[in-house]
């Protein structure tokens, strides 16, 4: 079984498109974790741009689709899905050539796989509860949320102490979630990598994938925008 990296990456059974659409903001991290996988496995999927400022996902339609009003949101014939992580495990199980090689079916390494989803939980929401109002009403940064975020940062420089990825030596699932919300904090030049060489040296590795420029251009873009 192969770790990481795109010569490892898998395609579509029988080299068909599946009829999969995704509900997607390009700015959101959690929609660019789902792009990043998709492109690792090599899945092809029906992007349907939501926007969120003009209220699309509190339409009358995308309600009864996804009664959260958030993306990303799949359909995949007649199921619905949201969460990023759900939506991952699912496609990969269903779609990837190889399931196991993103979400281990060995119990320990699935474990293992699953807790890094846990955590992810955490760290993207001290970062979120930090950047979102800079990034959406331009407001100043609060220092104790920034203390907050450099404390999740130890935590996941500690986490990934010996590791080649969040979950031990092999890209799975969770890489793609922690990746993308570590994201935001490029937005104000956040620095996540002076005092964390782990983070800086997954970080390193995660950017030279072959399809991250392309997976998060809409988020670096938006951040190139004059209203930015």
């Amino acid at each position: 079984m192969g770790c990481g990296g795109s010569k490892n990456a898998t395609v579509p059974s029988k080299g068909q498109k599946p009829s999969v659409d995704l509900y997607l903001a390009l700015f959101s991290p959690s929609c660019r974790a789902v792009l990043m996988f998709a492109k690792e496995v090599g899945l092809e999927l029906n992007h349907k741009l939501v926007d969120l400022q003009k209220g699309e996902a509190r339409t009358p339609e995308f309600l009864a689709m996804n009664p959260c009003h958030c993306v990303p949101t799949i359909k995949d014939g007649g199921l619905t899905l949201w969460e990023s992580a759900a939506i991952m495990v699912y496609l990969n199980d269903k779609y990837a050539k190889d399931p196991a090689r993103l979400y281990p079916t060995d119990l320990q390494k699935r474990a293992k796989v699953n807790l890094m989803f846990g955590f992810h939980q955490n760290f993207d929401s001290s970062i979120g509860s930090y950047m979102a109002p800079q990034i959406l009403r331009g407001q100043e940064a609060d220092p104790e949320k920034a203390e907050k975020v450099r404390t999740s940062l130890e935590l996941f420089n500690k986490v990934l102490e010996g590791k080649t990825y969040v979950a031990g030596d092999c890209l799975t699932l969770p890489d793609f979630s922690l990746m993308a919300s570590l994201t935001l904090l490029d937005f104000k030049d956040f620095d996540y990598k002076s005092n964390y060489p782990c983070i800086k040296a997954w970080n390193d590795r995660m950017r030279a994938l072959p399809y991250f420029e392309e997976t998060n251009k809409g988020w670096y873009d938006m951040m190139k925008s004059p209203s930015a």
